[in-house]
């Protein structure tokens, strides 16, 4: 069984280390690259710096919700406007990342067709469950 290759979008280093270690922990996810923002995630997008990862499996990006100059939905609708200009490929599952219960939040998740599903930070047991289950 390949490994689901992990793509972690989060301005908090202590989160994005808890969801690496979570990750690591559960098993089956292969290799996770990191960004601290939004733009740095599109870059190393636009540079090709995720796809020595995608082998038969799409790319899981994991995105923060709320992080400076850019958004998690923001970053995200640039991303579906490069794979609607065919200049990135669709294969990858989004799910948002977020400690915030605020409806508005879960509602602008729902309004982008991109966004697979919405995991709440600290990431636990069941928040990886969820991953596994939506990723699906």
């Amino acid at each position: 069984m390949t490994e689901i290759p992990v793509a972690i979008v989060d301005d908090n280093v202590t989160d994005r280390y808890i969801v690496r270690r979570r990750l690591a922990k559960a098993g089956g996810f292969g290799k996770i690259f990191e960004a601290d923002n939004g733009d740095d995630f599109l870059r190393q997008l636009k540079n090709g710096d995720f796809q020595s990862a995608t082998t038969d499996k799409p790319l899981l990006i994991l995105m923060d919700v709320n992080m400076p100059r850019k958004t998690g939905f923001e970053t995200i609708a640039e991303l579906e406007s490069l794979i609607e200009a065919g200049t990135q490929q669709p294969s990858m599952v989004v799910m948002m990342l977020t400690s915030s219960s605020n409806p508005r939040d879960m509602e602008q998740a729902e309004q982008l067709a991109s966004i697979n599903g919405y995991v709440f930070k600290p990431i636990d047991d069941e928040g990886v469950h969820k991953i596994h289950a939506l990723y699906r």
